[in-house]
C-alpha cells in the first residue's frame, strides 16, 4: 500500500486515530528501564496497541526507502493496478481531448496540484483512487520524464493516458516523451515503438516515419514498425504522399506521383523532392571534376512546380528563402 503523501485532502484515508496515552505504558516508562527482563521483556509486556504501531512504523521506513531505490518497478506496479482497477472502454478515433472525466471519475484540482508538486509516490496514490482521469497519467509521465528519466514507468503512464484519452497522441509532450524513450535502452526503445505503431493513430505513424529517415541508430527497426500494413494505413495523405515519392525508383515512378504531392504534400514531401532538382558542383566526368546534373533533370521543372504548390498551401518551407533560386 502506497504511503500517505503530505498535503493531500481530507478526503483521503487516513491511519486511525491515536489515543493520548496507551493503557499499561505508563508504569513501564516510569520504571526508567529498571523494569524486570531485559528490552525484550519490556517489548514482550508493551501493550498490542504499541507493539503494532512500532511495526508499522517500521515497515513505513522501509516502504519509503524501497520506493526511492526502485522507482521504476514500483511504479510500474503501482499503474497496472490502476489500470486494471477500472480499465476504460477503447474510446472512438474521432475524440477530442482533453477528455473531462465525469466528476467522481476526475481527481480535485487541488489534490492534483498537491501531489504533483510531492512527486511521485502522491501521484501513484491518486492514480489508484481515479484511474479514469488522464490528468494524473499525463502528471505522472511528466515526472518519470524529468532527468534521469524512468523510460519504463514514463511509457506505462504514457500508455494509460493513450487509452483513457487517444486524444493525448497530439500532445506535444507525449510525442516528446515517446520520442526520447525511443532513444533509451532497448526495452525502453521496443516498448517505444509499440505505443506509436499502435496507440497514437497518424501521429504514432508521424513519429516512426521521422524516425525512419533520420541518423538514430533506431532508424532501420523504426522503418520496419512504419512499413507494417496497420500503420500505413493510419498515415495521413501528406504522410503517404512522402513516403511514396521517397521509396519510388526511378524518376519516371515519381513523376506519376507529383500530382498528388502537389495536392497533399507537405515538408516532407518538399524534402524528398527538393534534391531532385539539384546537381553537385563537382563529382562527376573526367577525374570527378565536372558537374554532376540533378538526379531527375528531364523532370525539374514539373517537380519544382509541385514544390511551388505546396508552399502555396502549406508556406515556404524551412531555409527556403536562403536557397538559391537555380542552379
Amino acid at each position: 500500500m502506497a504511503p500517505q503523501a503530505p498535503g493531500t485532502s481530507a478526503s483521503r484515508a487516513s491511519p486511525p486515530d491515536r489515543p493520548g496515552s496507551l493503557p499499561g505504558t505508563t508504569a513501564v516508562l516510569a520504571a526508567g528501564g529498571s523494569a524486570p527482563g531485559s528490552r525484550a521483556a519490556l517489548l514482550t509486556r508493551a501493550p498490542a496497541a504499541a507493539q503494532w504501531l512500532g511495526a508499522g512504523a517500521a515497515v513505513l521506513v522501509a516502504v519509503v526507502l524501497a520506493a526511492a531505490l526502485v522507482r521504476d518497478g514500483d511504479s510500474l506496479a503501482r499503474l497496472e493496478e490502476a489500470a486494471s482497477a477500472e480499465r476504460a472502454a477503447p474510446a472512438a478515433s474521432t475524440l477530442r481531448r482533453p477528455v473531462v472525466p465525469r466528476p467522481s471519475d476526475a481527481v480535485p484540482a487541488d489534490e492534483l496540484a498537491a501531489a504533483t508538486a510531492g512527486g511521485v509516490l502522491p501521484l501513484e496514490a491518486l492514480a489508484v483512487r481515479y484511474p479514469k482521469d488522464p490528468a494524473i497519467f499525463r502528471a505522472l509521465m511528466l515526472r518519470h520524464a524529468l532527468p534521469p528519466p524512468y523510460h519504463a514507468a514514463a511509457l506505462a503512464a504514457a500508455k494509460r493516458l493513450l487509452e483513457l484519452d487517444r486524444g493525448a497522441a497530439s500532445d506535444d509532450d507525449v510525442k516528446r516523451v515517446l520520442s526520447s524513450a525511443a532513444g533509451g535502452p532497448p526495452e525502453a526503445a521496443s516498448a517505444a515503438l509499440e505505443l506509436m505503431a499502435s496507440s497514437m493513430g497518424s501521429h504514432g505513424a508521424d513519429l516512426l516515419y521521422e524516425l525512419s529517415v533520420g541518423t538514430s541508430a533506431l532508424k532501420e527497426r523504426a522503418a520496419r514498425r512504419f512499413a507494417e500494413a496497420a500503420v500505413l494505413e493510419r498515415a495521413t495523405p501528406a504522410l503517404r504522399i512522402a513516403h511514396e515519392l521517397r521509396v519510388a525508383t526511378s524518376c519516371k515512378a515519381r513523376q506519376a506521383l507529383l500530382e498528388r504531392a502537389a495536392a497533399d504534400g507537405d515538408r516532407r514531401a518538399i524534402d524528398v523532392l527538393t534534391p531532385l532538382t539539384s546537381g553537385k558542383s563537382k563529382g562527376c566526368g573526367f577525374l570527378g571534376m565536372s558537374r554532376c546534373a540533378a538526379p531527375c533533370a528531364s523532370i525539374a521543372k514539373e517537380i519544382k512546380a509541385a514544390i511551388q504548390a505546396i508552399e502555396a498551401r502549406t508556406g515556404p518551407s524551412p531555409g527556403a528563402a536562403d536557397a538559391p533560386a537555380s542552379r
